[in-house]
């Protein structure tokens, strides 16, 4: 399938003088055309992906645009989803290419993961899910498909964590294969001499090395429960084997730790002693923004112009509910009240002033999202009357609103701002203000950090004893959890760690914040508000008024504001 651009296009978008975004547009006008009219069945395809190559030739870019660029990334991602099925044959690799401008050497046999449904009836009747499968040239890898099928079927992984599974054996395996060595012969020296020579790959690091033992550790342990292997691998302890010597050694080694659960379970674990123990974690080599770096983060996002309010209104979201950025994209314009309802919200009765709204949960599915009511005012009012905002709604979806609609919309596509986009922007604004380690996730660390902070607060005006020795940790936690909308306290325990560090005193006790640090926290709170309202001095009055409780005053404000945004809204 050869396609013909008109000669005006080509040259406009080949042209040096032409900017990147009439590029991407141009590209992926041509990706669209070709999607909707090729067929997928004459099309290469390579470890059951599409040839990102033949699509980049026929666009005319080259194929790392493809993978760089998201808009081409989701829109050919999307399409592959939709047509694998209809995927041809794997297309043969000629030896003798003449494209080759270089002649490199052939590349050794490699395995091949293959995406395949697979239903098993006497596990799960008539369930179907599908299981990346192992194939080389010979045929199937059967140890590593039955273990990736465990996973699916029995363990319940995700595909796409069972697919990473699947490549890190991979990489085993190849090293197993070319030294010809039989699972039953695998030892700890083996898997040193394969450590080694992965640490000596300049593309490998200790934390993949240690991860990829990890892996091959539990498939292992798997064989070895399956019945495939005996007594090679230590999965409890000595005494419990009854036909074992007591000096006997297993050929893979292995230690018995105790591992804390993502919900707060603890289990006993047994894993390799090749890893050496380390734990590689990811919090502390970020930074937590202070108040004086939020603010100043702030101003930068005003100061751009384009789409400051939606970008000021993505950041306070993050910084005033602790949502996640994907969980903030999410809200659509159905959550909130109507103009002529949100009168409501205040009720009378002095209950608590947020609104809740239902997002996906990482990890956690569906689950409520509390959003508090200056925040809801200000976001009705961006999707009533910013401009910016109107103007894509105008330009992209024909000036059609919908209850479906999405609040943060991109301007470029008039659909919703996707996660990358917004990570790069507000990478933008973190660089610009001057904050380094950190990007919008962390306002969701600040968010947490103040909470815990608030609570210890809490414990130390009621005259709590507050020491390592009591209950409070947990009193804490379960507040603070209660506060964001957690399914589970252990999940904020780093910071309340980071937290307690900073406030221990010599003898172990926890020391509540000086007069002077609350009164600096609650001063920087208050001119973050001044800043969030300077859209509307009406806003500013009703937050006020819901700080004091003072609920029916503030529905009265409201109310005029109401009135004045129905003369700007036609019904």
């Amino acid at each position: 399938m050869n396609i013909e651009w008109n000669p005006i296009d080509v040259a406009r978008g080949t042209t040096a003088a032409v900017s990147n975004q009439s590029k991407s547009d141009l590209f992926h006008r041509r990706l669209c055309h070709i999607l909707g009219t090729c067929d997928p069945a004459e099309i290469p395809a390579y470890n059951s992906r599409f040839s990102r190559k033949w699509f980049a030739d026929q666009i005319g870019c080259s194929p790392s645009t493809l993978t760089t660029s998201p808009r081409l990334r989701n829109a050919l991602g999307a399409w592959e989803n939709k047509h694998r099925k209809q995927m041809g044959s794997i297309a043969p690799r000629a030896d003798d290419d003449d494209t080759n401008v270089v002649l490199l050497a052939k590349k050794k046999p490699t395995g091949h993961i293959f995406i395949i449904p697979v239903t098993i009836t006497r596990l799960i009747k008539g369930r179907t899910l599908e299981v990346p499968t192992l194939v080389w040239e010979e045929g199937l890898d059967e140890w590593v498909s039955d273990y990736a099928r465990h996973l699916r079927f029995v363990s319940k992984q995700a595909c796409s964590s069972v697919e990473e599974v699947v490549k890190k054996l991979r990489i085993f395996r190849r090293f197993q294969r070319e030294h010809r060595v039989p699972f039953e012969q695998v030892n700890d020296g083996f898997l040193l001499a394969w450590q080694e020579a992965m640490a000596s790959s300049p593309r490998s690091s200790g934390k993949r090395g240690d991860e990829c033992i990890s892996t091959v550790h539990d498939f292992f342990k798997w064989a070895e429960d399956r019945g495939h292997l005996k007594n090679h691998i230590q999965i409890a302890a000595k005494h419990e084997y009854n036909d074992l010597a007591q000096d006997y050694v297993f050929p893979i080694s292995s230690e018995q730790v105790m591992v804390r659960g993502r919900h707060g379970q603890s289990y006993v674990k047994w894993v390799s002693t090749l890893t050496g123990g380390s734990q590689h974690s990811t919090y502390g080599m970020r930074h937590t923004p202070t108040s004086e770096e939020v603010l100043r983060l702030g101003e930068e996002v005003e100061l751009h112009q384009r789409n400051s309010v939606r970008n000021k209104l993505i950041m306070d979201w993050a910084l005033f509910t602790g949502a996640r950025i994907c969980e903030i994209l999410q809200i659509k314009e159905s959550d909130f009240p109507g103009l002529d309802s949100i009168g409501d919200l205040f009720g009378g009765g002095g209950e608590s002033a947020h609104l809740e709204v239902w997002v996906e949960r990482k990890n956690r599915g569906r689950s409520l999202l509390r959003v508090p009511l200056d925040l809801v005012l200000r976001t009705i009012e961006y999707i009533a009357c910013d401009e910016q905002r109107l103007k894509i709604v105008a330009d992209r979806l024909s000036g059609a609103r919908r209850n479906d609609s999405f609040v943060f919309l991109s301007e470029k596509t008039g659909d919703v701002l996707t996660t990358d986009s917004a990570t790069r922007i507000f990478g933008y604004f973190f660089k610009k203000a001057g904050i380094k380690k950190a990007n919008i996730h962390r306002l969701r660390a600040k968010y947490i950090t103040e909470v815990i902070e608030y609570q210890l607060d809490r414990l130390a005006e009621g005259g709590v004893e507050v020491d390592p020795t009591s209950s409070w940790q947990e009193t804490v936690l379960v507040m603070a959890t209660q506060l964001m909308g957690h399914s589970h306290p252990m999940s904020l325990i780093p910071y309340l760690n980071e937290i307690l560090q900073r406030r221990a005193s010599k003898d172990g006790k926890v020391q509540p914040r000086s007069i002077d640090a609350r009164e600096r926290a609650v001063n920087d709170l208050v001119r973050q508000t001044t800043k969030r309202f300077k859209h509307h001095a009406g806003l500013a009055e009703a937050s006020r008024l819901i700080g004091e409780n003072k609920l029916v005053e503030a529905r009265a404000v409201v109310r005029d504001i109401l009135d004045q945004l129905d003369e700007i809204v036609p019904a």
